[in-house]
């Protein structure tokens, strides 16, 4: 025996003596190819591998990434050595109930799609299945939150070992789905958004003419690192190869809303909060805005109406700031002068100012060139009935015509 033993052993071959861990059952999804993501994965990665972090949120502006993200996660899955027997997606989005959620998770087990059932008829059904497994859970585009026992998913914990993933637009949906690690999905930065927008209008556009490289990186520019303004805009300027439509390009896009983003971001907004924003797109691209000074504008102009001494409203102005700041709708800036600030982003100002020329148009009348580096007054007659109205960070020395506003 002991002969045999030895024999095995000197020739025998014992590089590999036990398999690596399989991958999970995932369906592979479709993808476009990432900028910049790479560090974003590898972080909420290493969430998945801790065992303190059940629930992890990723959340951003729409447009910045993250249903990218959730969906190279997904692939991942199904490429990377794991201890998950299943990966499972479901999108969510605005309009979806529970019934919805349930169907679509339901899909990853061969349940028929039975509108007869009911919500309490499903959850048991897909909690007898999850119940036993370590799984994965990717919900994708949360408006609001998801009662996870209603829709039959067992909450992860350290004694399962499973883990839900989900995507939104807001930092308080994190809270509320009791996220312990909440991720910021950030805009690309300069580079990698004129990687990205380059490699959408191709080389063979932008070398028509000399002066058309310069001019696409002010598109790109306007695009604030945005990957879906970013794609959109890119595949819509491959065939323009003269110097004109590319500055056509230009000044749309100083005067219109995105693509595809035009007011969706304000769905989910209280009238107030929405008033309290398009205030804030007065000020000019960029702008460091003292969040005192900011409230004390709302208050008087009478957003803050509930109360009648501008002290007692920086508590309500606080709590339309900070939802704001949490839908990334609104983004802290530091200080100036030992004052707090707040700047919108470029994109989120460009679809402020589309609403306010689209659908306030008939009550808050809007009239804005804050920053245009103007030399002269607009023309004037406008004026007449606007509401509210901003010139600042200009160069606008005299008015060579006196102005009649009897709305400001």
């Amino acid at each position: 025996m002991l002969q045999e033993i030895s024999d095995h052993k000197s020739t025998g071959v014992f590089e590999k003596v036990a398999e690596n861990q399989p991958a999970a059952s995932v369906v592979v999804r479709p993808v476009e190819q990432p900028v910049a993501l790479e560090s974003t994965i590898q972080k909420v990665w290493s969430c998945i591998a801790d065992k303190d972090v059940g629930i992890i949120g990723l959340y951003g502006l729409g447009g910045v990434g993250t249903t990218t993200l959730l969906t190279k996660l997904n692939n991942k899955f199904s490429t990377t050595p794991n201890v998950f027997e299943v990966v499972i997606w479901a999108l969510v989005s605005k309009d979806s109930d529970v019934g919805k959620i349930q169907d679509r998770i339901g899909g990853n087990f061969g349940f028929s799609d039975d509108s007869f059932e009911s919500v309490d008829q499903k959850a048991p059904d897909i909690y007898g299945v999850l119940r036993n497994k370590r799984f994965i859970v990717l919900l994708d585009d949360l408006w609001e939150r998801v009662d996870l026992n209603q829709v039959g998913i067992p909450k992860p914990s350290q004694e399962n070992g499973s883990k839900l993933i989900f995507t939104t637009r807001s930092l308080e949906v994190c809270g509320e789905m009791e996220a312990q690690k909440k991720i910021k999905v950030k805009c690309l930065e300069t580079e990698k958004a004129w990687e990205l927008f380059r490699d959408k209008v191709g080389d063979e556009t932008l070398n028509n003419h000399p002066d058309i490289p310069n001019l696409a990186k002010q598109v790109a520019k306007r695009c604030g690192g945005l990957p879906l303004a970013l794609i959109t805009i890119g595949h819509a300027m491959v065939c323009k190869k003269t110097i004109g439509e590319w500055k056509y390009a230009i000044e749309v896009l100083k005067r219109c809303a995105l693509p595809k983003l035009e007011n969706e971001e304000f769905l989910f907004l209280k009238f107030s909060m929405k008033c309290c924003l398009l205030y804030c797109c007065l000020h000019p691209e960029d702008y460091c805005i003292p969040k005192r000074r900011l409230m004390e504008y709302w208050f008087c102009e009478r957003l803050l109406n509930e109360f009648d001494r501008i002290s007692e409203a920086q508590m309500p102005g606080d709590n339309i700031i900070c939802p704001l700041i949490s839908a990334c709708l609104l983004e802290n800036d530091g200080e100036i002068d030992g004052e707090d600030c707040v700047k919108m982003h470029d994109v989120i100002r460009g679809i402020t100012l589309w609403i306010t020329r689209k659908f306030e148009a008939t009550e808050n009348n809007f009239f804005v060139t804050a920053g245009a580096q103007l030399f002269q007054e607009p023309d004037v007659k406008p004026w007449e009935n606007v509401k509210r109205m901003s010139v600042m960070e200009n160069k606008i020395e005299v008015l060579n015509k006196t102005p009649k506003c009897p709305s400001l």
